[in-house]
């Protein structure tokens, strides 16, 4: 993974790896978005919208922020009812990743790079089969917004995908993938 940043800090040698990766300006906003998004949800808080809505403006610009942050919003809502258990996720700005987070990226990655395989596994994580279209359309919107905007994430491959699916099917499965 060293190949992917160019900002090696001797203090993040014993960091979760995701400290890094969340470093970068595209994961940060699909993951602290949906993580803020959330949780304005679960607590009735429109102050978590507003974080939400601060990150992407100042990113993007008001315009491509709104469009982004429609599909974010389409996004969750598809999810809130496709979802096959509830939603996990860890507060704003928290340096781990939790296994729906992980398949965010992986499918928001997957529509940027035309992954069908990453976007679909990970829709298949997050929902029954037969919802995983469903969810992918209405992911479309997001990926391709921050992608036009030139915040391209970092590809996932649909064998990490899977590998995150075994993880966490796994007896003693942690909250956290490091």
């Amino acid at each position: 993974m060293r190949m992917f940043f160019d900002d090696d800090d001797p203090k993040d040698a014993d960091a979760c790896p995701a400290v890094r990766y969340l470093r970068r300006e595209p994961e940060n906003l699909v993951v602290n978005g949906y993580r803020s998004w959330i949780l304005g949800l679960v607590e009735r808080d429109a102050a978590h919208w507003e974080q939400a809505w601060n990150a992407h403006a100042r990113s993007l610009g008001s315009e491509a922020a709104r469009i982004a942050l429609d599909g974010l919003q389409e996004l969750v809502r598809t999810l809130g009812v496709c979802a096959t258990c509830p939603l996990r996720f860890h507060k704003p700005d928290t340096g781990h990743l939790c296994r729906d987070e992980c398949l965010i990226l992986g499918l928001i990655a997957g529509l940027q790079h035309g992954d069908e395989d990453a976007a679909w596994q990970s829709a298949t994580g997050l929902s029954c089969a037969a919802k995983c279209g469903q969810v992918m359309a209405a992911s479309g919107t997001y990926a391709f917004s921050l992608k036009h905007a030139d915040r391209v994430l970092l590809p996932v491959p649909a064998a990490a995908i899977r590998d995150i699916e075994l993880q966490s099917a796994q007896p003693n499965a942690n909250t956290t993938l490091h």
